[in-house]
């Protein structure tokens, strides 16, 4: 029985045996066939992209930022492309000489079709460039082309350009539109929202399937399907969606049907394991300028630059969100200067401006300042209702303003104010304004925003105007502060309105007889003068005149970080006795701001976010002397030896290592001029779907959102296996098992 039992053991034995090694051959062989097989990407499929903006036009003459450059650089192709991998200008529809950049002559390609399958030619560059220059459509373009002669020959166009500025070649870049449709649109509808005619033809790698509005003509949901006409069309995605939403709910309650979604506040973050972040930064960051006209002493602008702590705000904001920037060149060498006076006082004295104590010897005299109490030696007793009685009584801060206005009733003549509320311990869902309710404004926000501006706005007329705000807390609307602003660009008519509003309160039965007592003066004192000294801060700086010294700080109004510096450069300064105003402008003001020669240098520091665009060695616009006052040189800096030097990195193409002399020759100026301190720049955040493959297998080609356009080529969503069955001969596979033997 122990015998029978010990055979079927060694039976059983040799089956496993025998198993194991034929499993172990059959993975071999495999190892074998496929050791050298290539992974090929299956075309097809549809990936969609989430934006949480407002694609307002695909019009691509207007000049766009952000995702309409994103989208219409998918749809048409320009005569040059920026490579961000190489970092370098390359040819997409023509072949550009561009050495010299007083003339350029660009060849077309051969192979380039629009997408109705007919070529593109000469005379459809000539005609896109033609209707830029001669309308209002793109004013950006308009400028750099003013002085252009555009010469269209057999299959070529020349460019001969009087002017030498390597901004000039912004132009090559500009989408080019078929004749035909020029030639089909209107004056009028160069500037219409959407695209200019239905049956627009595109010579991008992507044209468009379908397009979905709402009620307000904004583009909902925008799809893409391949353009079978780009040459040399080897894209796997078919289809590209792009669904837009105005708020960071939808994308929240839909956060797991996303495959694309550029986090840039960080909403999802790391909440979905199927999404790989992919960190970048853009030439672009936020710096402020100091008004060299304004501010004339180098030890104060030194002292203000040096207390805005870069690294303190940063942490502020949110450190994982920023990049520190230490120069508009965006390198690693910093042009912050150790302070050479750290005395704010005596900085202040060598500009006339004291503190209280110091300003009363210079006015009193020393003995004087020391023995004489600065009271009005007229004691009255006013037992009636005045105005300014009403005033202070009825007047009171309001509870959730923390900016702009603070007072009960207001009364101003100039509009365009940016008011601050703190949402305090409430959580409301949504806030009104009377009833119009706050599009931006998110769930858990601390604070919210509401511009007052007559013009584009419209939120303030002439007149008084009552506001009441509202809390949607739990389903239900509750007032939560109303506040009166009486507004009249007449100062006369207004102070009017003012006296009128404050004597309605006044009950006129109850004012009774003013009783006053007169006492000897002791002193022979400007009574005014004394009663100012007395009722100055010391905290602050005077002059002889008594007025406090105090900075008027702009910021150009973009997103929400550059309120919270302003801010933050607000408090700082404080501290050390420097009374800020914080003021804003809408970017889309900015241009008006800039040509108005009084507001531009009514100014003492700018808080700006900075563009550099494709030619990021090139800070020509922001500190030649020639920008001061007309364009963006903020800090209205005028030095010579700056000047010819950015003259010539302007106006020509030298090689990198000379380029780079250049630069810290700049850097150097500037960082002794103290007119500017760069802050930072936002870390962005592109969620990819990890399903989504590129052949490149780099994380790189998600950077630079404008120019992600290049990168669709190399993605894709499933593969296949292409086996090399040449090789594979049993010799060749008895040299497979002794390399894996030997190994």
């Amino acid at each position: 029985m122990i015998k029978k039992n010990l055979n079927k053991l060694k039976k059983y034995l040799f089956l496993i045996s025998l198993f194991v090694l034929f499993i172990t051959f059959s993975h071999i062989v495999y190892k074998y066939v496929f050791f050298d097989a290539k992974s090929l990407p299956i075309k097809g499929w549809t990936i969609s992209e989430w934006i949480v903006w407002e694609l307002s036009h695909l019009n691509p003459l207007i000049s766009t930022t952000d995702y309409n450059k994103y989208i219409i650089g998918i749809l048409y192709r320009s005569l040059l492309k920026y490579d961000v991998t190489e970092k370098k200008i390359v040819w997409d529809l023509a072949n550009c000489d561009i050495s010299n950049l007083a003339y350029i002559e660009c060849f077309l390609e051969t192979n380039i079709y629009w997408s109705n399958n007919k070529p593109i030619t000469v005379k459809d560059v000539v005609s896109t460039y033609n209707i830029l220059k001669t309308t209002n459509v793109n004013p950006v373009i308009k400028s750099l082309l003013a002085d252009t002669i555009i010469e269209g020959k057999t299959n070529s166009i020349i460019f001969r350009n009087a002017k030498r500025n390597i901004n000039f070649l912004n132009v090559f870049f500009q989408p080019i539109l078929n004749e035909q449709v020029i030639n089909n649109l209107w004056i009028e509808d160069l500037n219409k929202p959407f695209s200019p005619n239905k049956d627009s033809l595109y010579s991008g790698k992507y044209k468009v399937a379908l397009i979905k509005e709402d009620k307000n003509l904004w583009i909902v949901e925008l799809s893409l399907e391949k353009n079978e006409n780009y040459f040399q069309n080897n894209i796997y995605i078919d289809k590209l969606i792009f669904k837009f939403f105005k708020n960071n709910n939808s994308i929240l309650k839909n956060k797991d049907i996303i495959n694309i979604f550029n986090d840039s506040e960080n909403i999802i973050w790391r909440s979905v394991p199927r999404l790989q972040s992919n960190y970048y930064t853009l030439p672009k960051y936020t710096a402020v300028f100091i008004n060299s006209d304004k501010i004339v002493s180098k030890n104060l602008r030194n002292f203000l630059l040096n207390k805005i702590d870069r690294e303190k705000l940063i942490k502020v904001l949110w450190k994982d969100l920023y990049k520190e920037i230490n120069n508009p060149y965006l390198t690693d060498y910093n042009i912050d200067k150790d302070t050479e006076n750290k005395n704010i006082e005596s900085i202040m004295e060598n500009s006339w401006f004291y503190k209280k104590s110091e300003l009363a010897k210079l006015i009193l005299g020393d003995e004087l300042a020391k023995t004489q109490t600065w009271n009005v030696d007229i004691k009255t007793e006013d037992k009636s209702i005045s105005i300014q009685d009403i005033e202070a009584k009825e007047n009171t801060n309001l509870l959730y303003i923390e900016s702009g206005l603070s007072k009960k009733y207001s009364f101003i003549t100039e509009d365009n104010i940016l008011l601050k509320w703190s949402i305090k311990n409430d959580k409301p869902t949504a806030i009104y304004i009377d009833d119009y309710k706050l599009q931006w404004y998110k769930e858990w926000d601390n604070y919210f925003y509401y511009r007052l501006k007559e013009e584009t706005y419209e939120t303030i007329k002439e007149g008084k105007n009552i506001y009441k705000i509202y809390f949607e807390i739990k389903w239900n609307k509750v007032l939560k502060e109303e506040f009166i602003v009486f507004y009249y660009k007449d100062e006369l008519k207004l102070e009017k309105a003012k006296t009128s509003f404050y004597e309605s309160l006044i009950k006129t039965d109850e004012i009774p007889e003013k009783n006053i007592e007169k006492v000897e003066k002791k002193v022979v004192i400007d009574d005014l003068i004394k009663l100012k000294l007395d009722s100055i801060d010391d905290k602050y700086f005077y002059n002889k005149n008594i007025e406090k010294y105090n900075l008027k700080l702009m910021y150009i109004w973009w997103e929400k970080d550059i309120i919270s510096t302003a801010e933050f450069i607000k408090t700082t300064l404080w501290e050390y006795g420097i009374d800020i105003q914080v003021n804003s402008i809408d970017i889309t003001d900015l241009w008006k701001f800039i040509l108005d020669w009084n507001s531009f240098n009514d100014y003492d520091i700018i808080l700006a976010w900075i563009n550099l665009g494709y030619f990021d060695f090139n800070i020509y616009p922001y500190f030649h002397s020639s920008q001061a006052k007309s364009w963006y040189n903020f800090s209205n800096i005028k030095k010579l030896s700056l000047d010819i030097i950015l003259e010539e990195i302007n106006s020509n193409k030298i090689d990198k290592e000379t380029l780079q002399n250049k630069q810290k020759q700049i850097l150097n100026i500037i960082k002794e001029e103290q007119v500017v301190k760069t802050l930072y720049t936002p870390l962005l955040n592109l969620l990819v779907d990890k399903n989504i493959h590129n052949k490149a297998n780099s994380s790189s080609i998600w950077s630079w959102q404008i120019d992600r356009i290049d990168y669709l080529s190399e993605i894709y969503i499933n593969e296949k296996r292409e086996i090399n069955y040449k090789d594979k001969w049993l010799s060749d596979f008895f040299k497979f098992l002794y390399k894996i033997i030997t190994w």
